[in-house]
């Protein structure tokens, strides 16, 4: 049976306080500590989808809700704040790090055994801490043998290098894997409970310099395998994604939009966001995820079916992504009427024209054009019979274009 307060302790290393700072059944007489940082859990998928949660500040708090949490956040951040009403939890944003303690991968495919995760592991000379088991798969979770610190002496760097090292990870795993390549990186995860968890041993943990040693052979050894790939290729400046543009991290980040008539509101926000993850190859779940916490900060959210309708629209097909002037329009209303369009889109060139379906236009393309001719040759001619003669006024008649 594995110890919880040993695998709580050693995940969260030194980020939480030992003991509860009010209402503690452990702490002995007269002792002290510092305060530290803070991490969330939830009930239950429901209450995540709109930030409904616990802050914890102590490993005490965490052992006397062992079991009662299905998601945490495993990396600790420096304060946690709570609504006055709904139970809403803020703070678990990247900005807010205090310390990153570990990585976590998501497997979403239970089409092989966890045993063969271990494997994978021995072969990069990483073992993974802890296997968990989830609904869908697995998560795997490598814990750093120290911290890494998120400090404004190093700018805040440590996060950045920090993604990159988590990055190649899953890519390491997605060559053996069904690996979910777009959960947040150090965000919320499944919690360790008697129930799910597989493995774990709290030796397999290394430090923050070692990985890094590791992702830069592996990123290295990544380009050189795909040099002469590349030099095959012609070089295209492809768009940007919408999710990478300016305006979607400032419009994500806005709580005070309100439905309001004759100005676009949080309908319209809501779709715009959506219509950005699906454009940008996102995945269903990880849109969801993603807005129902931003209709959860909202001050005056929408229903939650009702936020599900506007997202199954968006993926519906209807659409393909978000217009710039919605997009402007909404940012001037509600973040700043200020804003020009040089701060909201990254420049001219990201954006494109999509291309209506055939049927809806009057003109076609040189291409299809080219394409129509040749079928209508295919079908008309024959190994017998390679030649036709006919004139453009019996071709149109027979609408091959």
């Amino acid at each position: 049976m594995v110890n919880m307060n040993v695998v709580y302790k050693t995940i969260l290393g030194s980020g939480l306080r030992e003991f509860k700072y009010l209402n503690s059944h452990l702490k002995p007489v007269g002792h002290k500590e510092k305060m530290k940082g803070s991490i969330f859990g939830f009930r239950e998928k429901e209450a995540l989808k709109v930030g409904r949660g616990v802050i914890l500040t102590s490993i005490e708090a965490m052992n006397d809700n062992t079991d009662n949490f299905t998601h945490w956040t495993p990396n600790v951040y420096r304060y946690g704040k709570k609504r006055e009403f709904g139970g809403i939890v803020e703070g678990y944003s990247e900005k807010n790090l205090r310390q990153i303690n570990t990585f976590v991968i998501d497997i979403d495919s239970k089409s092989v055994n966890w045993s063969e995760v271990l494997l994978l592991g021995l072969d990069m000379g990483f073992m993974p801490t802890m296997v968990l088991e989830t609904p869908k798969g697995y998560q795997i979770y490598h814990v750093l043998s120290r911290p890494a610190f998120v400090t404004s002496k190093t700018n805040y760097k440590v996060v950045d290098v920090a993604k990159k090292i988590s990055r190649n990870l899953k890519k390491a795993y997605a060559s053996k894997f069904n690996v979910d390549m777009g959960c947040n990186d150090f965000g919320i995860a499944r919690v360790p409970r008697k129930d799910n968890v597989l493995f774990f041993d709290q030796d397999y943990r290394y430090s923050f310099d070692e990985w890094l040693n590791w992702s830069l052979k592996r990123s290295d050894s990544l380009l050189e395998e795909n040099k002469e790939h590349e030099m095959r290729l012609i070089r295209k400046h492809g768009r940007l994604r919408q999710i990478d543009e300016p305006w979607f991290d400032m419009l994500l980040h806005r709580g005070r939009i309100r439905g309001q008539k004759g100005v676009l509101g949080r309908n319209n926000a809501i779709l715009t966001l959506a219509l950005a993850f699906f454009s940008s190859g996102k995945e269903k779940e990880n849109c969801e995820f993603n807005l129902y916490q931003f209709n959860g900060r909202l001050s005056q959210p929408l229903r939650e079916v009702e936020v599900q309708r506007i997202i199954d629209s968006a993926y519906s097909g209807k659409y393909k992504a978000a217009q710039r002037a919605y997009i402007t329009q909404l940012m001037q209303t509600w973040v700043d009427p200020s804003l020009t369009e040089a701060e909201l889109f990254t420049s001219k060139s990201s954006w494109y024209k999509f291309a209506r379906p055939r049927e809806e236009r009057r003109n076609s393309h040189f291409k299809e054009r080219e394409d129509d001719l040749l079928a209508y040759l295919r079908k008309k001619c024959t190994v017998d019979k390679p030649y036709l003669t006919c004139t453009s006024k019996e071709m149109a008649e027979q609408h091959w274009y």
